[in-house]
């Protein structure tokens, strides 16, 4: 999935209010699903919570609303995955290191 579309989705998701939020969620192709009502589920606090999932990020908060917002919180963090585990800063081709050394022509023996 291109970063723009997981972008976009997630700034159209932003800008919606109430009800709007979730059906427009749902247009997107994201999955709202509810708490399990069989008590043998409870056990289990994933399914004491409602989940929201859209572009294989998946999310859970206490109702949709807060589900929803915390999907858009873990998009924003998804999107910026080119970042290094330990520190967190942008991920560079060098790796923290300066360019190689260019090379000397050697003499013919």
């Amino acid at each position: 999935m291109p970063a723009h579309t997981l972008a976009a989705d997630t700034a159209e998701i932003t800008a919606q209010q109430g009800l709007c939020k979730i059906l427009r969620f749902q247009d997107l192709g994201g999955t709202l699903t509810p708490p399990s009502d069989d008590p043998q589920d409870w056990w289990e606090p994933e399914n004491l919570t409602h989940r929201a999932e859209l572009h294989s990020i998946k999310a859970s908060a206490y109702n949709f609303f807060d589900a929803i917002t915390a999907w858009t919180a873990a998009a924003h963090k998804a999107g910026g995955r080119n970042r290094r585990a330990t520190d967190g800063r942008p991920d560079c081709p060098y790796n923290g290191q300066g360019p190689a050394p260019s090379t000397t022509d050697t003499p013919a023996a």
